[in-house]
């Protein structure tokens, strides 16, 4: 059975806070508060005067294949719009690059912390897991090659990476993205390179694709990258992702696998193609917003002695240890808690490691409010711990 989203799950104890007049500031799931970009508002406008509404190609629309391919060139990945599927949000790329290259009974490695979904997604492909605890302690890094190599056996076919990472915002450095690299091409092993929070990157760093790492190497048929545009171009409900690979063998059943679910939505795709083929500026404004945001998060978290985080290095996510445990805690927030008619929402930790057991003092918070109503945010979440704690005592 699949596990629920820590994201989710307490859905409905926010509803009823609503219901009972309290507002409820929303830091538990990854769906920014940024308006959608003006040309894509603007087509969306255009759109709305269609007559008719076909259906899309199977791989998607031609010209929004290009614009991908016109982004990716753009950040140094060298892929043609052949080599590029257009998918129903990052969800349906995974699925498709679980699908074309693990059979069921096969392994699949994945990072802990990490996205919560991969593991339902394991589940319904039949998949078994293996989680590789990261490092905490290192700002959850990767652990050494011996660490990584000692999970591999017969049944292993794929390494899944987040990069950055969702939930604890770290930017793999280019010398682990190499190792990863290293042990897959010495294991034969896919590379699955999420990288739907490429570019949100903070204080510098740089973000370079596996894709980009591995052909350096003579390895970039080994990475499939799945993405996204919900988070790059605020766009989450449009649900539109892609696979992308130089591996033509990867491509074609993939675009058998698409052809069988018809088509990704015509109209999403038509209004996003234009901005998505000119859309590093907007992306650099937006990464920019969010290292503020990053930073006051940070300040504010950092002054509450029994709050233990590590500072992220991209994407909007952190995730802090508390001195409680975290779901009894989130839940706590929206049916025992509030100031002056006021509450915060988060995401239980626990629920992104693959592990039992681990994480259960952990929050995710994402910063995806403006400063004014994320510092009130904090607040409620510092001033409801300390309650919390009191009550505990």
């Amino acid at each position: 059975m699949a596990p629920q989203s820590p994201i989710r799950k307490l859905v409905a104890f926010s509803d009823a806070a609503k219901e009972r007049g309290i507002d409820v500031y929303h830091l538990n799931i990854g769906q920014p508060d940024f308006e959608m970009p003006e040309p894509i508002q603007k087509e969306l406008q255009n759109q709305v005067k269609r007559k008719s509404l076909p259906y899309a190609a199977s791989p998607g629309l031609a010209k929004t294949r290009q614009a991908w391919a016109t982004y990716y060139q753009a950040v140094n990945i060298n892929l043609t719009p052949e080599q590029v599927i257009i998918t129903t949000g990052g969800t349906e790329a995974i699925m498709l690059a679980l699908w074309t290259v693990l059979d069921e009974g096969d392994s699949l490695i994945a990072f802990e912390p990490g996205y919560a979904n991969y593991a339902g997604y394991a589940i319904q492909t039949g998949l078994k897991l293996i989680p590789i605890a990261a490092q905490e302690k290192k700002g959850f890094h990767l652990p050494p090659a011996e660490q990584i190599i000692r999970k591999i056996d017969r049944k292993t076919k794929a390494i899944i990476v987040t990069n950055p990472n969702n939930p604890t915002g770290t930017v793999l450095t280019p010398a682990e993205i190499d190792l990863i690299i290293e042990i897959a091409k010495k294991y034969d092993l896919f590379i699955i390179a999420d990288e739907t929070y490429r570019g949100l990157v903070f204080d510098g760093r740089k973000n370079p694709s596996f894709y980009t790492q591995a052909k350096a190497k003579k390895a970039e048929k080994r990475v499939i990258i799945v993405d996204s545009l919900s988070k790059r171009l605020n766009v989450c409900g449009a649900r539109l992702g892609a696979l992308a690979s130089a591996n033509q063998e990867v491509i074609s059943a993939a675009n058998k696998l698409a052809q069988n679910r018809l088509c990704v939505a015509t109209l999403e795709q038509e209004i996003v193609t234009s901005m998505l083929a000119n859309c590093l500026s907007y992306v650099e404004k937006i990464k920019n917003q969010y290292q503020k945001r990053r930073d006051l998060l940070y300040h504010l978290l950092d002054q509450e002695p029994t709050i233990k985080l590590t500072k992220p290095e991209g994407a909007f996510y952190t995730l802090p240890t508390l001195p409680v445990e975290g779901e009894k805690f989130s839940k706590w927030l929206l049916t025992d808690f509030n100031e002056n008619g006021e509450t915060v929402m988060v995401a239980p930790g626990s629920g992104f490691y693959f592990t039992p057991n681990k994480g259960k003092n952990q929050i995710r918070v994402a910063y995806v409010l403006e400063e004014i109503k994320l510092a009130r945010a904090v607040e409620l979440l510092v001033k409801g711990l300390r309650v919390y704690q009191a009550k505990k005592s």
